[in-house]
């Protein structure tokens, strides 16, 4: 073989050996925009649950100040006139406001585990991202060295991000 053949073939090797970099990076890319849209949606999500929650505290604030207000009111009624027909309307109204207040801090706390779930699998696509853009890296870092170890850890970090999106959904 001349010189120029085994240059000649020596740069199809390396042009193949880039595709299959270039192959790499854009299949890595695709699985970025994956996790980046889906931790986008989890921590609007996350938001969006968290302000429910929000809402049903006020909520349950209003409802356990209103019982306290109508306990006070009972208080005051039993003061002026024992047995009054006045103080057992406002004992029931507490009792009532107390049983709302109840139900309410029930869903208010039931909102916050949801928003602890959605804010965890927010955290692992947001894990996810960070090791694809590092294999992307990785695969770039090969392309401008020729070093096949960086394609091959590339390929590591890539799956860890892969672990990461499929824990999301676990």
């Amino acid at each position: 073989m001349e010189a120029a053949e085994v240059q000649e073939i020596s740069e199809k090797v390396r042009e193949s050996g880039e595709k299959k970099i270039g192959l790499t990076m854009a299949i890595v890319a695709v699985l970025l925009a994956l996790a980046t849209m889906l931790g986008h949606r989890s921590h609007t999500d996350e938001v969006l649950v968290q302000t429910k929650a929000n809402d049903q505290w006020a909520y349950y604030q209003a409802k356990n100040i209103r019982s306290h207000m109508y306990e006070a009111n009972f208080e005051m009624a039993q003061i002026i006139q024992k047995d009054s027909p006045a103080a057992d309307g406002f004992k029931k109204k507490s009792e009532e406001q107390k049983q709302d207040a109840e139900a309410i801090r029930v869903k208010a706390e039931d909102l916050e585990q949801d928003v602890a779930k959605i804010s965890r699998h927010a955290g692992r696509f947001d894990g996810a991202e960070i090791f694809l853009e590092i294999a992307i890296v990785l695969c770039s870092i090969t392309l401008l060295t020729d070093a096949a170890s960086y394609w091959r850890l590339s390929f590591v970090s890539s799956g860890i991000g892969v672990v990461l999106m499929v824990s999301a959904f676990l």
